[in-house]
């Protein structure tokens, strides 16, 4: 169900970071890949998560069991997770575990995400596209979470037509993730 790689050295006593990837957007993808190197370089211990039957199930019920197996291999919850799309489905594990969170095109139009996401502390950031049909702002409107909304972007956070104005959205989105874990306050 799912396969863990680290992708940094062991380090003793280093926050560790879990990439969680969407159904058919590996951890290879930019947005996740980005995001693991702008943690590594911040001195986390970055994991990529693998699905290897994302779409067998009921996405929370997959997700609920795939937490499971990630925190088991970990030996305990990471100290943040990054999570694309489907990812974003561990919304309400990781904000019951006061785990915080950057939610990358979550799919808020679930009632399970949305309704985790709307309860979300100061400690989580939420990046979408305003192009992205499974983004609703409206759904998360109680949210103390830093919401960054990307205009005109789709669900992977481009810019149809535009690749100059895609690679410009990204950097922009990296910006925030890189303010956005500096801010995080220490464990």
């Amino acid at each position: 169900m799912v396969v863990l790689h680290r992708l940094t050295p062991a380090m003793d006593g280093a926050r560790r970071a879990a990439l969680l990837p969407g159904r058919g957007y590996t951890a290879q993808a930019p947005l996740l890949s980005w995001s693991g190197l702008l943690l590594a370089e911040e001195g986390w211990d970055v994991y990529a998560v693998e699905w290897t039957d994302a779409a067998a199930e009921d996405p929370a019920v997959f997700l609920h069991g795939a937490w499971a197996e990630v925190t088991a291999v970990l030996n305990g919850v990471p100290d943040l997770v990054v999570a694309k799309s489907l990812g974003t489905f561990a919304a309400p594990l990781a904000i019951a575990a006061g785990i915080p969170g950057i939610w990358l095109t979550p799919l808020v139009r679930h009632d399970v995400v949305a309704d985790a996401l709307g309860a979300a502390s100061e400690d989580h950031l939420v990046v979408a596209g305003t192009a992205d049909t499974a983004w609703r702002r409206d759904l998360i409107a109680g949210t103390r979470a830093a919401v960054t909304e990307i205009a005109d972007a789709d669900h992977g956070l481009l810019i149809p037509g535009d690749w100059r104005a895609s690679y410009a959205a990204h950097q922009a989105v990296f910006g925030r993730i890189s303010a956005h874990v500096a801010a995080l306050p220490p464990i």
